[in-house]
């Protein structure tokens, strides 16, 4: 009798304690911060910025409607730390600021020049901030950078950093590295870190002026963010790679040394490249999509106590472009062509190697993942130090390219006026 009324009591306790939740929150009573930008500060360490979208058009009560379109806020305060700063700014903002939501960390590069540490830290340990957020080093400062990251297309601002960082697929121009992969970069000892590069464009480098004569084809031309030729609706862009030593970044990838990075770690989906005519004017280009047609083969080994790395990459693809009227759809000639782009490629990928291990001395591909597994322990793997013996690894890069496509075209016409067939 008592064991049962022993146990109804603990029932009844179990149903009243059990009936809600002490912290819960409603929706309407946070705003969901989906960028946080990280400056340096002036008279603290740090000043923070956030960007959140506010919902118009919601229900009578305040809610948001799934209808309603929404604008942008971005705030910024100055703080000791980010998590400290993020707390700060609720005296000022009316709703609690979440962190639940976090799509993009912004970092200027003037901090992550000097140590990026003890600002990415916290993310790690605080429960709120989501792991798979892209993390992008500004070449301007993170405040200028949120104010000028707006939606071009749609009212979602959410959405369109989902589709950017989706960008990096299409071309290669970027990497779409997520706070996990940075943060393991940056604390870890089988390579080096990498970031989005990004910036502010002003649009003052497209020249809309005739210079009276045919301007000389750069089919790689060396962009930093903000430098693109372009006018726009958005003026932030992403540019290239931010590569990092340890917590401190030491330099950058142009857009086509990305590729390269990406080719290497096998995380490349598509793009277009393009190579200087040869068999026709070589003010003309050949343009043609590749794309991995297997994953890359990789092997490290120690030859006399040195490092040697031997790289197979095996690319497909299809042509998209010939300037000149040379049929390039001929098997001859598309052989030809295959090997044109392999040289290309194989001299461009060994000099960007070249560039993170002299320049940078930096392994932003991984490569310590291959010689782990000749050291019995971690310690003894640990006390070796991989990044220090990075610039003395040997090379060896085999590239082999198949164009198996020539687009929609079959063969390649001639052009024909009142004077005749042209050579063009």
């Amino acid at each position: 009798m008592l064991k049962r009324v022993g146990c109804m009591i603990i029932s009844i306790i179990l149903l009243i304690t059990s009936t809600g939740c002490g912290d819960s929150s409603e929706t309407d009573d946070n705003i969901y911060a989906v960028t946080v930008g990280i400056d340096k500060g002036s008279y603290n360490k740090v000043i923070v910025t956030v960007q959140y979208p506010t919902y118009k058009g919601g229900t009578p009560g305040g809610g948001a409607s799934q209808g309603g379109g929404s604008e942008n806020n971005v705030h910024s305060i100055e703080a000791p730390g980010v998590i400290e700063g993020i707390n700060l700014l609720n005296m000022a903002i009316s709703r609690k600021v979440s962190l639940k939501h976090i799509k993009l960390l912004v970092i200027s590069e003037k901090i992550a020049r000097q140590g990026v540490a003890q600002y990415v830290a916290p993310f790690s340990r605080y429960r709120e901030p989501r792991r798979a957020m892209a993390v992008v080093i500004t070449k301007d400062n993170a405040v200028s950078f949120i104010k000028e990251n707006k939606s071009n297309i749609g009212t979602s601002i959410t959405k369109s950093i989902e589709l950017m960082e989706t960008q990096s697929n299409t071309t290669g121009f970027f990497p779409d590295t997520k706070f996990y992969e940075f943060y393991e970069g940056i604390f870890g000892n089988y390579g080096q870190g990498i970031a989005t590069y990004a910036g502010v464009n002003n649009f003052s480098n497209l020249l809309l002026r005739d210079i009276g004569q045919n301007p000389p084809v750069v089919i790689n031309p060396n962009y930093s963010p903000g430098d693109l030729p372009r006018i726009g609706v958005t003026k932030r862009e992403f540019v290239g790679t931010a590569v990092f030593n340890g917590d401190k970044m030491v330099g950058s990838l142009n857009p086509w040394e990305t590729r390269y990075l990406l080719l290497i770690t096998g995380k490349f989906d598509r793009g277009i490249f393009a190579v200087y005519d040869k068999l026709g004017d070589e003010n003309k280009i050949v343009s043609f999509e590749l794309k991995l047609a297997r994953n890359p083969k990789i092997k490290g080994k120690f030859e006399n106590n040195k490092p040697v790395i031997n790289i197979d990459l095996y690319l497909e693809g299809e042509i998209t472009g010939i300037q000149s009227r040379i049929n390039y759809a001929n098997i001859h000639l598309i052989e030809n062509l295959n090997s044109q782009i392999e040289n290309y490629l194989e001299k461009d990928i060994i000099k960007t190697i070249n560039k993170t291990q002299k320049k940078y001395k930096a392994d932003v591909f991984n490569f310590g993942e291959q010689f782990a597994g000749y050291f019995p322990t971690i310690q003894e793997w640990e006390k070796y130090n991989w990044l220090k013996h990075y610039e003395e690894a040997k090379i060896n890069l085999s590239v082999k390219v198949d164009l198996r496509r020539t687009g929609i075209r079959t063969r390649t016409s001639r052009i024909f006026s009142n004077q005749g067939e042209s050579e063009r």
